[in-house]
């Protein structure tokens, strides 16, 4: 996913811009293994993991909270608003 991302910098950018409206910190780090996002970005759809808010991953005692799923839903709305705002979609 790195590797397609690194094209398209508006990408990062954006999602920056709009957890910073949402007040969640932005920190940027290495997923291991396959996910949804690299495949997709290989496909040709520049598609970053953004987060999701789970706790301790692939336990059984995995689990999101309510309220991290509110956030991830206003990053979202908030993501949609700065990409409107740019005016550009990136050029795939």
């Amino acid at each position: 996913m790195k590797d397609v991302l690194k094209d398209y910098p508006e990408i990062g950018a954006y999602v920056k811009e709009a957890m910073k409206r949402s007040d969640v910190d932005f920190r940027q780090d290495s997923a291991r293994g396959g996910t949804d996002g690299s495949r997709l970005s290989f496909m040709g759809l520049p598609c970053p993991d953004i987060f999701t808010g789970e706790m301790a991953f692939h336990s059984k005692q995995e689990y999101v909270s309510v309220q991290d799923m509110q956030k991830s839903v206003e990053v979202l709305i908030n993501l949609v608003q700065v990409w409107e705002e740019k005016g550009q979609a990136p050029a795939v």
